[in-house]
């Protein structure tokens, strides 16, 4: 699957080249769709890069890119209906509808657009494009019109496309350090709401696009877990990292698809690091006395990570029970997700990296975040087995 990383590198390229492409991206779906929202293709003269799901859906969106290619300018709402899959000699297993947003990007106008965003994914530094969709009653504002949302980088609200109320802006900060894609809405009293209805209701609609390289996703060992781990996390877009102390099993040849290795103990690898909110830590180590040191570094470093460990009950709470000895507080160990993973009985390493997964992506997905305080809704010891 190609990654935030990937498509903006493709973006710089393309347009360093001296040529224009079309951006088509899923900025919303009803019912159940190959490709989520945020999914996105680069759309050339020459053929595509990246995919929204295939199909004659795709290819109908490839077919309007290449009209506003041949204009020039321009953005369209396009809907891929594939509830008509029903009705063929083979059917498949989508039959929902996804809203895509194509517009034009031009060498002139957009490469340092392309840059920053390349950048943002390629250091996990929290940055989102928005882009406006709609503009309401807006008339003075133009569909198409983007900025991107760079915090660390200085960029706020004064680029936004529309006005926008202090309290709606801070919504979006909170919503771009998630790394969720969403189309929201510009209400009358200063918020921004999420939208699922595409239909307009008269107020501006902006589609906020974060790059979810900025999710990281840091595995502390570099065993037989620890490989499908970092594939399924690259995956769905996380930056990966691997930890170990041995060189012979944290290398490029066992883990292609890691965006980072680092051959060093445990601990100062841990303690060198951001553990922010936008961290998704598990310990899968090779002993107990590795997932001590994993789990008590992060703990003393996080500001608002996930954390977890796998193992057994009974590991977990005499690896729990000492570090609670050395003075860590009961309150921060309980935000240690472990046993890791939900239970699916898992066995072999790849099933196993699934279900430590399949947590990841529940934390992630499922409203943790709150967005009135920007704090984070830790997790409890959750027993598996």
């Amino acid at each position: 699957m190609i990654g935030p990383d990937q498509i903006w590198g493709e973006a710089v390229r393309t347009l360093e080249g001296g040529a224009t492409f079309a951006l088509a991206t899923v900025i919303n779906v009803r019912g159940s769709t190959p490709r989520e929202i945020g999914a996105k293709m680069i759309v050339r003269i020459d053929g595509q890069f990246g995919t929204i799901g295939g199909g004659c859906g795709e290819a109908e969106v490839f077919r309007k890119a290449r009209l506003l290619l041949d204009e020039g300018q321009g953005a369209r709402l396009t809907e891929v209906d594939l509830t008509g899959d029903f009705d063929q000699k083979e059917i498949g297993t989508c039959g929902g509808i996804m809203d895509v947003f194509v517009d034009i990007w031009k060498p002139g106008s957009d490469l340092e657009t392309a840059r920053r965003l390349h950048d943002a994914a390629a250091h996990s530094r929290p940055a989102a494009l928005i882009t406006l969709v709609d503009p309401g009653a807006a008339a003075t504002a133009k569909v198409g019109a983007r900025t991107v949302l760079d915090p660390a980088g200085g960029e706020g609200a004064s680029a936004v496309p529309v006005e926008i109320a202090p309290r709606a802006m801070a919504q979006l900060e909170v919503r771009a350090a998630d790394g969720i894609a969403v189309l929201l809405e510009v209400s009358e009293n200063g918020g921004a709401n999420p939208v699922t209805r595409i239909e307009s209701s008269g107020a501006p609609r902006l589609f906020l696009d974060p790059v979810s390289g900025a999710q990281r996703l840091v595995i502390a060992g570099a065993g037989h877990i620890a490989q499908p781990l970092a594939a399924i996390g690259s995956m769905l877009g996380f930056h990966v990292t691997v930890i170990d102390d041995r060189a012979s099993f944290a290398n490029r040849e066992r883990f292609p698809a890691a965006d980072e290795i680092i051959v060093r103990p445990f601990g100062p690898a841990v303690e060198a690091l951001n553990l922010d909110r936008h961290c998704y830590l598990v310990s899968v180590t090779r002993g107990h006395s590795f997932d001590e040191d994993v789990i008590l570094t992060a703990l003393r470093k996080s500001r608002g990570a996930f954390i977890g460990m796998i193992g057994s009950r009974r590991r977990v709470k005499a690896t729990l029970e000492r570090i609670g000895a050395m003075g860590i507080s009961a309150e921060l160990l309980e935000q240690v997700h472990a046993p890791l993973g939900i239970d699916i009985a898992a066995e072999t390493p790849e099933e196993i990296a699934l279900s430590i997964i399949a947590e990841i992506v529940r934390e992630r997905r499922s409203g943790a975040r709150d967005e009135a305080n920007l704090g984070v809704k830790v997790g409890r010891l959750q027993p598996r087995r």
